[in-house]
């Protein structure tokens, strides 16, 4: 089973747009997802992307938990779906996502920026 992927699995992409086209309800999703997480499981293939070797290495719900709990970044795995939707969506404002620069919000709270009117 060499052609088994983690990303952009074919089975699992199948069972996920069959469901939102409404063509495969949530019990034949499942079996599919579940058929292709244990071909991943059996293929015998490192799927934890992450170039770090740490105790958590492949252990995912282990990486989440602590990732989030740390709330400092998202895990290796997710980085290149994350920066492919943030590629796609700063698209739609022609690229002008690398020029931007982000500005100061007014101040709403303090007695300085609030005008009294007499």
């Amino acid at each position: 089973m060499s052609d088994v992927r983690v990303d952009w699995n074919e089975k699992m992409l199948y069972q996920h747009l069959q469901g939102v086209a409404g063509k495969m309800n949530a019990a034949e999703q499942y079996k599919i997802k579940m058929e292709a997480l244990q071909e991943i499981r059996e293929s015998g293939i490192d799927y934890c992307s992450c170039p770090e070797s740490c105790p958590h290495h492949g252990k995912c719900w282990e990486c989440v938990l602590i990732h989030r709990g740390h709330r400092d970044h998202l895990p290796y795995c997710f980085w290149d779906m994350v920066n492919e939707k943030l590629y796609n969506a700063q698209r739609l404002t022609e690229g002008s996502l690398i020029r931007y620069e982000p500005k100061e919000p007014p101040c709403m709270n303090c007695d300085s920026c609030k005008t009294t009117e007499e």
